[in-house]
């Protein structure tokens, strides 16, 4: 799957889940994860597209076995998309530190971070994160998992607060 299927996907998915579930989210959320899907799926670009692991998360890192420092990633989904695809991933775990405070500061605040680390540029990261979490809050709510998607759901809803 390319980035700008990717995008597209996680577009027609949202709009439909949020609906059935009742729209269990602010409409400016949903609003801005399509208006975000859209802006990614126009930037992608197949001359700088790496192929990415596609769902890097805790449960799908394993430690090297005998090297206690390197790890591997398990469990691809594989996609041909740009390199901020992955880094997103990032955006929509650990939620409770972000409700430890200010989801918005706290989220820009990794977001930035792993900008700064990566060398890849911050909107990419905050866009794909933004859709990611979104996408994800619907998933786990259609899964039962409410306090998880409600978590999931409120961060999100805080994100599509701040002024773009």
């Amino acid at each position: 799957m390319t980035g700008a299927e990717k995008a597209r996907s996680h577009a027609d998915f949202i709009e439909r889940a949020w609906r059935e579930l009742g729209e269990p989210c602010s409409a400016q959320t949903v609003e801005m994860a399509c208006r975000f899907a859209d802006i990614r799926c126009r930037a992608f670009d197949p001359e700088v597209a790496v192929l990415a692991h596609g769902d890097p998360h805790a449960s799908n890192t394993l430690v090297v076995p005998g090297e206690p420092k390197r790890f591997k990633f398990v469990d691809p989904d594989g996609l041909f998309v740009e390199r901020a695809y992955d880094l997103s991933i990032l955006m929509r775990e650990w939620g409770a530190e972000l409700l430890a405070g200010d989801p918005l500061v706290l989220g820009r605040r990794r977001c930035h971070l792993l900008a700064r680390l990566t060398g890849i540029e911050s909107d990419p990261i905050w866009q794909w994160g933004f859709i990611e979490r979104t996408s994800n809050g619907l998933l786990l709510l259609q899964l039962g998992l409410e306090t998880l998607a409600q978590e999931s759901l409120a961060i999100v809803d805080a994100w599509a607060a701040e002024p773009s």
